[in-house]
């Protein structure tokens, strides 16, 4: 595979080394719908939403796939010893959004999942697992969680940020620029619309100038804010919540301290972890969609040190942090779409970190388009795979790494 360069950087004492080859230490086996691998996902051409949990609950995982244009609006692919059948979740078509999480929402011991609309939709939704009647024909029922107020819910996730011993979820809702915190009702097959409080708003007259390296796609809205993970930040013992540059403190209640990371670099994909020994969790921010770079942040004294990783990512859409070769030390793992058509050298790549902020970069993929992607164990061998799917290149269409090891 084609070798890139990749600058050395040292920022405030953290020595950045990142150095490109190939991923010639892991044989990785490629699967693809265009070589008949795999069922071809939903008609269309705007795959917008994956997620990746194990939805029969027989160990190993499984995938979810949606698409924004054609029916049915929602696909999961089941794994067997001998590879995948795709069964119908949503026969309907939704207008669906990127982001998407998975939790045993009814409580009856099997995974249901959560995707929410997109710019033509108020509605954020779950779907009850009829695990273990799954039908590969007979699609799933679906409930409501928000239906109100404005469209638009660019990623969501599920999270104990409380310290209640209980779930909550929390999803964007651009077009209304607000964070919303959604409580679990009691018997939410039943509940209609969840209890939603919003615990963070902002306005469209208060962009900073944003981080990039080119001017963001016409799309953009005027300070948009997306991307959500989640982390113990201060070390109190809660999950925070990370997002739109900034972390999120429970403050008692439904109150909800806004802490600045980046406020220039707020429309992003977002991800937590300890990626350098001691201290807070490191954040690493990408572009999602538009081009700008890799960036690790480290608190020091009360402020983020942000540290450029990689000077330019083409829509980086698909990002997570996870220890990839096992030697306790958390890695980067990110892939680049197609938007449009554009990017030809588009790549998926791995940063191999120590633990001390230095990381070692191995090329994966180049060419392939990755949006909203996944890396996690797909054939139950207890390594890590790759889910890549795109948005709108050569759609419909899958991707599958199998790690197969050295």
């Amino acid at each position: 595979m084609k070798t890139v360069t990749v600058s050395l950087l040292s920022v405030v004492g953290i020595v950045v080394s990142v150095t490109c080859g190939t991923a010639a230490a892991v044989n990785w086996k490629h699967l693809s719908t265009t070589k008949g691998d795999l069922p071809v996902p939903n008609p269309g051409q705007q795959q917008t939403a994956s997620l990746v949990c194990d939805i029969d609950g027989d160990g190993v995982n499984d995938f979810v796939i949606t698409e924004r244009t054609k029916a049915p609006s929602v696909v999961w692919y089941r794994r067997s010893s001998s590879g995948w059948t795709k069964h119908v979740v949503d026969e309907q078509p939704l207008h669906i959004e990127a982001g998407s999480g998975a939790f045993d929402i009814d409580a009856d011991g099997d995974l249901d999942i959560a995707f929410a609309g997109d710019s033509r939709s108020p509605f954020v939704w779950w779907w009850e697992n009829p695990s273990p009647d799954l039908d590969p024909q007979q699609p799933w029922k679906r409930h409501i969680i928000k239906d109100f107020g404005g469209n638009k819910h660019h990623d969501l996730i599920f999270g104990d940020f409380d310290g209640d011993q209980r779930t909550e979820l929390v999803f964007w809702n651009q077009g209304a620029q607000k964070l919303y915190l959604a409580e679990i009702p009691a018997n939410p097959r039943e509940a209609g619309s969840w209890d939603c409080t919003v615990i963070y708003a902002y306005s469209s007259d208060s962009e900073m100038q944003q981080r990039q390296t080119r001017p963001y796609p016409g799309f953009k809205g005027v300070n948009e804010q997306e991307g959500l993970a989640k982390a113990d930040i201060d070390g109190d013992g809660k999950l925070d919540i990370i997002g739109g540059g900034r972390w999120f403190k429970h403050q008692g209640q439904s109150r909800y301290m806004p802490n600045i990371i980046d406020a220039g670099y707020q429309f992003t994909r977002t991800a937590a972890g300890q990626l350098i020994e001691g201290g807070r969790p490191e954040v690493v921010l990408v572009v999602g969609d538009g081009w700008a770079p890799l960036m690790l942040y480290e608190w020091v004294k009360g402020a983020w040190i942000g540290t450029e990783l990689v000077a330019e990512i083409d829509c980086g859409h698909s990002l997570d942090l996870i220890d990839f070769n096992g030697d306790g030390h958390l890695d980067i793992w990110v892939a680049e779409m197609r938007l449009g058509g554009q990017n030809p050298d588009a790549k998926n790549m791995l940063l191999l970190g120590d633990g001390k902020g230095r990381f070692r970069t191995e090329i994966i993929s180049e060419g392939i388009a990755n949006h909203e992607s996944k890396i996690a164990d797909l054939d139950g061998d207890g390594d890590y795979d790759i889910l890549g799917k795109p948005y709108g290149w050569e759609t419909p269409r899958l991707d599958i790494w199998i790690n197969e090891g050295p």
